[in-house]
């Protein structure tokens, strides 16, 4: 009888009121429902990787062009540094942040000879910002640029009717 009293005595103090066993066991279900209600959803689905062929044989899929030598480049650290952007600084709002590369190389490689080994350096097309237009000229004026009407066809067949 001293047993079973001790068993209740060691139950009731560890257990101390309903709350807490109700939350050892909400803990316990969700732990063993988490594989039953993910339903296994792949994470990086909505990734494009590309087209077959073309995605498997071309690494960066056309961005840069491939040099095929399949080998590795002859390049030093010291030579890999021309590629890393430094600019001066100065009071020109211009940054170490180039947003359209030549070539995919930045200067840190590692192992160095990696850089220059895949791709060859492309052409690259400067963007240049259209002209701001006056206050005073006639066209219109679309926050700093100039624009020109547009009409659409659907509103000369609204008015024939």
């Amino acid at each position: 009888m001293s047993i079973i009293k001790t068993v209740k005595k060691i139950l009731n103090h560890t257990f101390v009121n309903k709350k807490m066993i109700f939350l050892i066991l909400a803990l316990l279900f969700a732990v063993i429902s988490i594989p039953f209600v993910r339903n296994n959803i792949e994470e990086f689905t909505n990734l494009t990787p590309g087209v077959y062929p073309l995605s498997t044989e071309v690494p960066l899929l056309n961005e840069y062009p491939l040099k095929n030598t399949n080998m590795l480049s002859n390049n030093t650290a010291e030579d890999n540094s021309a590629y890393y952007p430094v600019f001066d600084s100065s009071y020109k709002q211009i940054t170490n942040n180039i947003k359209y590369w030549a070539s995919p190389n930045n200067g840190k490689c590692s192992p160095p000879d990696f850089c220059g080994a895949l791709y060859k350096n492309k052409e690259l097309t400067t963007y240049t910002s259209p002209a701001p237009i006056s206050f005073s000229s006639p066209d219109i004026r679309v926050n700093f640029y100039d624009s020109h009407k547009l009409l659409c066809d659907n509103d000369n067949d609204n008015n024939e009717e």
